[in-house]
This record gives structure tokens, sequence and C-alpha cells, in this order.
């Protein structure tokens, strides 16, 4: 198996819009490390992430068991660093969304195939 540290993804919201920030490869697994959000903008704007298992049906009933961040606020022109592991199996994706186009977000980690 091959380890490789990298830029997992990185994606500009769309206002309340879930968006794919990474999918694990099929016959991988990977480990994000870290992912940081910016607001671009002038105003404070919040942001969800959710971590979403290969095979899951996404739905209004079941969307909410998937977020592991919901609704935070993040200030005009600051960026959060969000610093905890999180395990990826093969075909497991990592969304965001957030209430405003100028969020900014990326995820970095190991990705292992």
């Amino acid at each position: 198996m091959a380890n490789a540290y990298k830029i997992l993804g990185q994606v500009t919201a769309t206002a309340n819009t879930l968006a794919n920030v990474y999918v694990v490869p099929a016959a991988s697994a990977a480990v994000v490390n870290s992912i940081h959000v910016t607001n671009l903008s002038a105003s404070n704007a919040s942001f969800s992430i959710a971590v979403i298992p290969s095979g899951q049906v996404i739905s209004s009933a079941t969307l909410p068991k998937f977020f592991i961040i919901r609704g935070s606020v993040i200030a005009a022109g600051d960026t959060a660093q969000l610093d905890f592991p999180i395990t990826l199996p093969a075909a497991s994706v990592l969304a965001a969304n957030a209430s405003t186009a100028s969020i900014s977000i990326s995820a970095f980690g190991l990705e292992i195939t």
C-alpha cells in the first residue's frame, strides 16, 4: 500500500448546496488531518461539514446524521482550521455547504492506496 500526503480536495461552496470536497477513490482509504474554512466575504457566514459513508442515500431525512459540524459561524474575512482526524473508507464522501458562495473549503490528509 502506498501512502500519499496531499491536498485531498478544495471547493468554493455554492450557497445552501452540499458539495463534495473529497471522494475517496475505490480500493483506497483516507485520513483527513485538517480542514481549512475561509470566509472571503465582508459578512459573517455559516458552514457545515458532513461525512457520508459509501452507499448512503442522501435525503432530507438522512442528511442530518452525517453532519460533523452544522451551522458553524465564521467571521467575515476569517479562517477556521479544524484539526481532528477523520478516517474515510473507499467511496466515502467529505462534503460541505455554506450560507454564501464566498466560503472556501480545503481538506488535507493522507490517501492510502
